[in-house]
């Protein structure tokens, strides 16, 4: 049954079909015929098997109507036998056919070499090219482009359906007999026949594609199809290649069925030396017209365009272009050129070179040893894809063609011969000498391909695809990314920019694949941003890098000689205070695994992110064996710095399950008791991931609760607590983690990336750095009764960014710029070859005069990421049990010298102690402490005279309280005048009736 896109066959219905396809077939009125007017007129599947006619399948339309039917965007589509997956193949938008005219679709090659089959249109989408059956199958014409489904289809949008094969579970009526290799099912009456039967409508036969050039077909001889003026069909090839020096030519020819071409003409690019000779005009209407196009030995080396125009005794026209490539005999720096391209692009050339380098992959740079002189010039060119037995040294002469490399990310190319036909060895060649350059430079593309050598040291500034693509940035000196030094947009910053972009090379290892050897490393297991390496030599290529993007890279010709500048330190060194606090990225530490596994032997486990919990939340190890790793080396760290208060960031949000382990893993490394957990505060936010704290009980106590901020603005809330030391001095630690640089789908205005080098969501983090000022600091500072308040954490902001320059510009000194900058770089983290610190430390201003230090211990950003705990990263594994990568950013780690809130004054003082008096009635002894103060100034109090050595079993009944386990009395005086005095009573109980001795020391302050 034919539908266009429904079939209604039955008797006094014409009019609701010629409804149905007045919108669908641009204004063409319904057809003379009770069907649709283009129907399938021929299938063949054997196409390049034995015995077949022709090397590819084809189905076959026809337009039995009396009108011109659009068919562009409709699609032919083929299912086996008893198949119901149908493969479509588009038909291109545009295609209309007009009356009595055939359209032919090829399909799929066989694998012989019969002659190739007509078609009027290629596959149009990844579709097409179907493979058919020769002998059964189903081929449907639809009136769109979406897949049909089922065996037997009735979507609205099929036009006709043929099964052809007596298995075809598909089909209208019944189907075709059964095809063969040689046999294709053709629809009676050239097309015309259609009684909604296939085995009625098809025999078979010899198959016959007929195609939009082939005769028409009328249908019904009362009207007669309109003859259409067919056009000239050229038959020209793109590109004729030749060499410099000899005379070449390209056949050229034109036909039109219905006229006969009669000329030939050069319309464009007709220059000295190229012409059209023998022209012979076509014979007949339908018949072929030729000419050659003849380029002569005086055409220079380059590529021609021309365009040739032939005419008809009908007085049409068509035109094709022929490209003619000239190669010759160039020299290295002809072929490279002082501009961007070299002008002899996508020609094919014969040049002669050096081998200077030979890649493990295949390819070869050579260098022409004498150069032209001309510093605007290279004088080498990498031989792409080519291997030869010539040894570096040689001498060699190598044809292909010149292109233009443009790597992906790339905003520029580079020159390389490829599609190479032929290397010859010439003989020994003359020594190279490597050119001599240094960065900065602005131009490095002068040198591509040459042998070089950077004078001087360079600087390692990014390890991150060491393991991954044997690749090292190098720069003079260390780069610092603009918005860690100056305000984003400023010039200073803008300029910096443009200096880190001339200051820059990767070192790569020849391999351009994971190298089975993490190459360049010392005999520790590492190599780091801030190691340098001296003369560095090789040749200079262009290509990807990671991370994205291009660059110049140098393939080393010698082995690269490091430096260990830039030495591993067991732990961080900074000055000392009576307190020490740090803030570590643990680099999702999760004790749930992404295989579902846990820390404990767990299976079927999951991580929680907002309402969903699944493993695939998970974000860190992926297994017990890359847990294991993880958790030893963020021991080692967590250890070697040894902190009273650690911020943690990146640590799985589960509760206190994940800091309560590494907790237990700690103390387990210090063989006691060391750290405990701040307890969690009631917000710990919708991310996989939280913030969280740790501490020493026996440096710090708790002063009450742990606070934080649960505002929607806050997917990972802020984390703060109270601390008080042993000398009675309070501050409050904010451990942060603001919303990341990266991913700026959904921002919004002012949270896209701007390019001024914040990255995106930069205006969340501003809102956030003012919520922090605005709300939760103070909330902090009300509940400590203490205004000295230190933020920490991964604010994701460089030095000089918004959210920074809002905290340092609302009551927050930063103490990296006060004590680290003065040394060198500030940085705990590295991207993209740029160092900077996104880790920081922002004290009040009535803490920032007790900061005593600050350092950033490097144990991580200078680092190769291929050492981390990851397995299967590299085919030998380099890890090392230690406290190196244990993450991707660096600890901030500072000094507290807390004033105290009290001191010891008994020195000031004279002592006078009675003796102690039995109360028969409560049984407690007491007697009289007085001190007198024996200094020639005012002593400001309160005091407290605290005892301590009390014996066992004897105990201080009046107490004012206690500190570190022994009891003090308050004394009531504000101060103490010179030569005045102060008693207390002292009353014991001692039910032993032991000798009562004790050791008293008077404090002015408050505990």
């Amino acid at each position: 049954m034919n539908k266009l896109p429904a079939s209604i066959h039955a008797p006094g219905r014409l009019t609701v079909l010629a409804a149905l396809l007045a919108p669908l077939l641009a204004g063409i009125a319904a057809p003379a015929l009770a069907d649709a007017p283009v129907v399938i007129s021929q299938v063949y599947g054997g196409g390049g098997n034995a015995g077949a006619q022709y090397k590819h399948d084809f189905i076959e339309l026809f337009n039995r109507s009396g009108s011109r039917v659009e068919i562009g965007g409709w699609s032919v589509q083929y299912a086996s036998a008893t198949g119901n997956s149908w493969a479509v193949t588009a038909i291109t938008e545009g295609v209309a056919l007009e009356p009595g005219q055939y359209y032919l679709i090829r399909q799929a090659p066989g694998t012989g070499t019969q002659a190739e089959t007509p078609s009027d249109q290629q596959p149009a989408n990844p579709n097409g090219g179907t493979a058919m059956s020769a002998s059964a199958g189903k081929v449907a014409l639809v009136s769109n482009r979406t897949a049909l489904t089922g065996t037997n289809p009735s979507d609205s949008a099929l036009v006709d359906l043929v099964g052809f094969g007596p298995t075809a579970n598909g089909s209208e009526g019944a189907p075709t007999p059964a095809l063969s290799n040689s046999t294709a099912a053709l629809r009676k009456s050239n097309g015309c026949q259609d009684s909604d039967s296939n085995a009625a409508d098809f025999g078979t036969g010899a198959p016959t594609p007929r195609t939009r050039s082939s005769p028409f077909n009328a249908c019904d001889p009362a009207s007669p199809p309109v003859p259409t003026a067919a056009p000239i069909v050229t038959s020209c090839p793109a590109t004729v290649n030749g060499e410099q020096g000899s005379a070449f030519s390209a056949s050229l020819g034109a036909s039109d069925r219905d006229s006969i071409v009669n000329g030939a003409t050069i319309t464009s690019g007709a220059a000295p030396g190229i012409s059209l000779a023998n022209f012979i005009a076509a014979s007949a209407d339908g018949a072929s017209a030729s000419v050659s196009l003849v380029a002569d030995a005086s055409v220079p080396s380059g590529n021609y365009p021309v365009a040739v125009k032939f005419t008809n005794n009908a007085s049409q026209e068509a035109t094709c272009t022929v490209t003619l490539s000239v190669s010759g005999m160039l020299t290295i720096p002809q072929i490279q050129g002082s501009a961007a391209a070299s002008p002899y692009r996508n020609t094919v050339q014969t040049t002669t070179g050096v081998i200077t380098h030979k890649l493990a992959g295949g390819g070869f740079f050579i260098q022409d040893a004498s150069g032209d002189g001309n510093p605007d010039t290279s004088d080498a060119l990498f031989v792409f894809g080519a291997s030869t037995a010539a040894a570096v040294g040689d001498l060699v002469r190598v044809t292909g063609t010149v292109i233009e490399y443009t790597p992906s990310g790339a905003t520029r190319s580079y020159t390389e011969l490829s599609n190479v036909t032929s290397v010859t060895r010439v003989g020994p060649g003359s020594t190279v000498a490597p050119t001599n350059i240094e960065l900065p430079n602005s131009d490095l593309a002068r040198y591509e391909g040459m042998l070089v050598r950077f004078v001087g040291d360079l600087t390692v500034n990014q390890t991150a695809y060491l393991g991954e693509r044997g690749e090292l940035t190098l720069s003079n000196g260390r780069r610092e990314l603009p918005t860690n030094r100056y305000l984003p947009g400023s010039s200073e910053a803008i300029a910096l920019a443009a200096a880190n972009a001339r200051n820059m090379i990767v070192l790569d290892d020849g391999i351009f694949s994971t190298p089975a050897q993490v190459p360049y490393l010392f005999a520790d297991g590492t190599v780091r941003a801030g190691d340098t390496v001296s003369d560095l030599t090789g040749v200079l290529d262009f290509g990807a890098i990671g991370g994205g993007g291009a660059a110049f890279k140098l393939q080393p010709t010698t082995a690269p000689q490091f430096s260990r500048t830039n030495p591993r330190t067991d732990g961080p060194v900074l000055a000392a205070g009576n307190v020490k606090v740090t803030n570590a990225n643990v680099l999702n530490f999760f004790t749930t695994f992404t295989n579902g596994g846990d820390a404990w032997g767990g299976t079927g486990k999951g991580c929680t992110v907002g309402s969903t919990t699944r493993a695939s939340n998970c974000r860190g190890a992926d297994n017990m064996a890359e847990f294991e790793r993880q958790r030893d080396k963020i021991v080692a760290s967590l250890k070697a710095i040894d902190a009273d208060v650690v911020g943690l960031n990146e640590i799985q949000n589960n509760g206190d399950i994940a800091v309560g382990y590494l907790v237990d893993q700690l103390n387990a490394a210090y063989g006691k008791p060391t750290y405990a957990v701040v307890p969690k505060p009631a917000a710990l936010g919708t991310d996989a991931i939280r913030v969280a704290m740790i501490y020493k009980p026996a440096a710090l106590s708790l002063v009450g609760g742990a606070l934080s901020d649960g505002h929607d603005l806050n997917n990972r809330p802020p984390m703060a607590q109270t601390f008080k030391a042993a000398n009675g001095a309070k501050f409050s630690m904010v451990v942060n983690h603001l919303k990341s640089k990266g991913g700026c789908g959904g921002a919004g205005p002012g949270d896209t990336d701007s390019g001024d080098g914040q990255g995106c969501w930069n205006k969340t983090r501003v809102e956030q750095a003012q919520r922090l000022v605005s709300y939760f600091i103070p909330q902090v500072v009300a509940a400590s009764g203490d205004p000295d308040v230190l933020v920490m954490g991964d604010l994701n902001a460089y030095g000089f960014e918004n959210p920074i320059t809002y905290l340092t510009s609302n009551g927050f000194v930063n103490q990296i710029e006060r004590f680290v900058r003065p040394r060198g770089i500030a940085y705990s983290y590295i991207f993209g070859g740029l160092s900077g610190y996104l880790d920081h430390a922002l004290a009040s201003t009535s803490l920032d005069p007790q900061v005593a230090d600050v350092a950033e211990w490097h144990n991580n950003a200078d680092e190769p990421e291929a050492i981390d705990y990851n397995l299967g990263d590299n085919a030998v594994d380099p890890y090392v049990r230690n406290a190196y990568r244990a993450s991707d950013h660096d600890p901030v780690v500072v000094s507290l010298n807390l004033a105290p809130t009290f001191s010891d004054v008994t020195s000031n003082f004279t002592i006078y102690r009675s003796g102690l008096a039995l109360n028969r009635t409560t049984g407690q002894y007491s007697g009289t402490y007085r001190f007198t103060n024996n200094t020639g100034a005012t002593i400001a109090g309160p005091f407290h005279v605290e005892l301590s050595g009390l014996p066992a079993g004897v105990t201080l009944a009046n107490a004012s309280g206690t500190r570190n386990g022994n009891p003090y009395i308050t004394a009531g005086a504000a101060t103490i005048a010179p030569g005045a005095s102060v008693s207390v009573t002292t009353v014991f109980n001692n039910p032993s009736k032991l000798g009562i001795n004790y050791s008293a020391t008077i404090y002015s302050g408050s505990f």
